[in-house]
Order: C-alpha cells, then sequence, then structure tokens
C-alpha cells in the first residue's frame, strides 16, 4: 500500500510541475513567444501526464482493496503496460515536438499552431498505449524489462532535446533545468526497473518500489522548486534568459498569430 501512496503522490507532483509550467506562461511576456510555447506546451504534457498516472493510480489503489478475485484485480495486468506506455510515448512525442519548435525557431520559421502540437501529444500517448495493449502477458521480468528499455528510448529523445536547447539557445534556462532534472529521473528508471524485472527471481537483488517511487519524488520535487522559482522571478518583473544567457527578442513569425 505504501507503494501504491507513492504512485499517487507522483501523479499530484506532475499535476503540480504542469500547472507550475502553465503559471510561467502566463507570466512570460508575449515578446517571449517561443520561451512561452515552450512552457506550454511542458504544461500541457505534465497535465496530460498526471491525469494519466492519477487514473493508474485510483485504478491500482481501488484493484489492491478489492483484492483477489475482483475483475479490476484481474485486468491489472492490462492496465499496467497500456498506462505505463503511454506516459513514456507522451513525452518522447513531446520531445520531438519541442525539438521541431526549437529549430524552427532558431531558423525563424513559423511555429506550429498550439492544437497541432497538442494533437501530437495525444497521438503519442495513443500509440504507447496500443504498444502497451499489445504486450505479453504481464510478468514482473517482460512488463518491467520493457519500461526499462522504453524508458531508454525515452532518455534519448530527452537528451537530444537538451542539446538543442543548447544548440538553438532559443529554451528558457529554468526549463532546460527541470529538464535535466527529468532526464536524471529517467536515467535512474532504467536502472531502477532492469533491477525490478528479476524481484521475482530467488537470489536477485531488487529494489522495493516504494524506494523507486520515493526517489523519484525527490527529483520531482526538484523540479518543483525550479519552476516555482522561475514563476516567482517572473512576477518580480525579472528578465528570462536563454540556457546560454542570449536575449532572444527577435521577432519569429508563427501561423497562430
Amino acid at each position: 500500500m505504501l507503494a501504491l501512496g507513492a504512485q499517487a503522490a507522483i501523479a499530484a507532483l506532475h499535476l503540480l510541475f504542469g500547472v507550475l509550467a502553465l503559471g510561467v506562461t502566463r507570466s512570460l511576456p508575449a515578446s517571449e513567444r517561443v520561451f512561452r510555447y515552450g512552457w506550454a506546451l511542458t504544461a500541457a504534457m505534465f497535465c496530460l501526464r498526471g491525469v494519466n498516472a492519477s487514473l493508474h493510480a485510483i485504478y491500482n489503489i481501488v484493484a489492491f482493496r478489492s483484492g483477489p478475485g475482483s475483475w479490476m484485480w484481474e485486468t491489472a495486468g492490462l492496465v499496467h503496460p497500456v498506462m505505463n506506455h503511454s506516459r513514456t510515448f507522451l513525452l518522447t512525442a513531446y520531445c520531438l515536438v519541442l525539438g521541431v519548435v526549437l529549430v524552427r525557431a532558431r531558423r525563424e520559421r513559423p511555429l506550429p499552431a498550439p492544437s497541432i502540437a497538442f494533437s501530437l501529444l495525444l497521438a503519442g500517448m495513443a500509440a504507447g498505449a496500443y504498444v502497451g495493449w499489445n504486450e505479453e502477458a504481464f510478468s514482473a521480468l517482460t512488463h518491467y524489462t520493457a519500461v526499462a528499455v522504453l524508458d531508454i528510448m525515452e532518455l534519448l529523445a530527452l537528451m537530444g532535446l537538451l542539446f538543442l536547447g543548447l544548440t538553438t539557445s532559443a529554451m528558457d534556462r529554468s526549463l532546460w533545468a527541470a529538464l535535466g532534472v527529468n532526464a536524471f529521473v529517467l536515467a535512474l528508471s532504467v536502472l531502477w526497473f532492469a533491477a525490478l524485472s528479476r524481484i521475482d527471481m530467488a537470489g536477485q537483488w531488487s529494489p522495493r518500489p516504494s524506494h523507486v517511487h520515493l526517489s523519484k519524488s525527490i527529483l520531482y520535487l526538484a523540479m518543483i522548486a525550479i519552476a516555482a522559482r522561475q514563476l516567482m522571478r517572473l512576477r518580480a518583473g525579472k528578465r528570462v534568459r536563454s540556457i546560454l544567457g542570449a536575449d532572444p527578442r527577435r521577432a519569429v513569425p508563427s501561423l497562430h498569430g
């Protein structure tokens, strides 16, 4: 039950970061179009991720309380891969979309319409759900191994995005820092879930699920602190700067006005 509570806490932290990212978006001046786009897309992604994780956590808690033999308990093996992989593909889609935005901003090209970007996030979630639905019969070995492998894909996508943030100088340094912490979460996740896949094997060490969630929670709190600090700085009238300290005040054309 401790692990389930920790899972619900992580879902709440995702939502809180999404809300703070939305606050940063609204506090940024209209002239900082690329920074606003980046934070807005981040807010949308983390809110979707938080809602997904909240539904997953609620399902797990109800299934646990219903006990073996209930239909929720029996279908948990189907729900876990669908929900877990949908969040993985959501973040991967976010990295690809924001990467395109940064490159187009650097080249002073029109930015994608927000509706298109949001639709691509939803498409990423749907793709992940499809992958999860078609996963083999649930077991710790098959599912946690799949989570670790797909987390590598997710980590590579996020590292690529961070690299573009540096090379284009079109990303807010606070957003870059928060995403850097998230990359550290993913790096740990690969190791944790590779070890968790051996949880049912005699003589094999594996971490407790509650310890995995606790370590992630601490890092998500660091992300929240970064977003909260940026929001306070903006409300105090301080200017936002890119990761390299450049002043991207040039106008960037946009298809969405």
